[in-house]
């Protein structure tokens, strides 16, 4: 009873830290162009990123199924320290990370997380080879795909807004990051659904199903929307700063391009059940739309970025092998 109460509370804490660390990317680019303040934009972001997680979840629940389906756990305390494991590994990287402004991918931290602790606990058998195509075609749409859809927006964007005003392009922008958070809840928030739901069949002692029927984990799939909820509310503000000012210095109209390229790039994602980093969609289509407009781009702020990608999955990995290796014995 005290491992299963620890797993809820360890899922919590990750669901806040994900809020906090990596929601964000959603308004960046709007604070990084003095659209708005950064405690209003984090709130409305946050009602939006309830509501995607919410409405993506009737809609297409494909990203939740391949994070449910990524380990084969077995129920007893084994499956749960595996959960426990993984989780912890992401939350301690993505803490760390936190204090040095770089945005950290807890899709990949949790999904080398899981893949770590199900080696440590059932071998190889454990995991689900299958499941990390769709993380590998997830990481080059997140990276490619965000560049070029970025770059073509942008494009468009030039002409289509050559003669807006910057007052009305603002409030556009603020329309753009409402479907950004959307979106970005659309994709986290699945992921952590995926999570409970393993939990769930866990401690019933069932099979873990291939497929995910919404209307049986409502109240996970509002559990999930509230605590994210909270942690977009409270925000970071030192990614934000490193995201929207310190990579390229984008005008408002590149600004909004950017953000609808990643509402795009998640939208697309997600209706392909791709599990995607938003701090990679983020980062690239500020990238790419600040390349199309000759920006110069801050190769510091970018070697950053890249060394927290780099890093995630064999950190996360590691440590949660070397987790679920003590839990296991203790």
């Amino acid at each position: 009873m005290i491992i299963q109460v620890l797993a809820i509370i360890i899922t919590v804490l990750l669901i806040f830290t994900n809020g906090m660390t990596d929601a964000p990317n959603a308004i960046a680019t709007l604070i990084g162009s003095k659209v708005m303040s950064f405690k209003k934009a984090s709130i409305i972001s946050a009602i939006f990123n309830f509501i995607g997680i919410i409405v993506m979840s009737f809609v297409n629940i494909s990203v939740a199924d391949c994070i449910s389906s990524m380990v084969r756990v077995s129920s007893g305390v084994d499956g749960i320290l595996v959960l426990i494991s993984a989780m912890l590994s992401v939350i301690i990287f993505a803490l760390v990370a936190m204090q040095f402004g770089i945005p950290t991918s807890e899709t990949h931290g949790l999904v080398a997380g899981l893949t770590g602790s199900a080696i440590a606990v059932y071998g190889f058998e454990g995991v689900n080879g299958k499941e990390w195509i769709n993380v590998g075609v997830g990481l080059v749409w997140s990276i490619l795909g965000a560049f070029l859809l970025s770059m073509i927006i942008g494009l468009i964007s030039k002409k289509a807004l050559k003669n807006v005003k910057d007052k009305t392009v603002g409030k556009f922008q603020i329309f753009g990051m409402c479907a950004m958070s959307f979106m970005r809840g659309a994709q986290d928030g699945q992921k952590f659904i995926g999570i409970l739901v393993i939990y769930n069949f866990i401690v019933q002692g069932l099979a873990v199903p291939e497929f995910i029927a919404p209307m049986e984990h409502l109240l996970t799939i509002v559990f999930v929307a509230f605590v994210m909820f909270v942690g977009v509310c409270i925000g970071g503000e030192k990614i934000v700063e490193n995201i929207g000012s310190n990579v390229t210095n984008l005008s408002q109209k590149q600004a909004l391009s950017s953000d609808i390229a990643t509402a795009v790039t998640l939208f697309c994602a997600s209706l392909n059940g791709l599990p995607v980093s938003t701090t990679h969609v983020k980062t690239m289509s500020i990238i790419g739309v600040g390349k199309c407009s000759k920006q110069p781009i801050c190769k510091k702020a970018v070697v950053d970025i890249v060394k927290a990608w780099v890093l995630t999955f064999p950190v996360c990995l590691v440590l949660s092998f070397v987790l679920a290796k003590i839990f296991v014995i203790f």
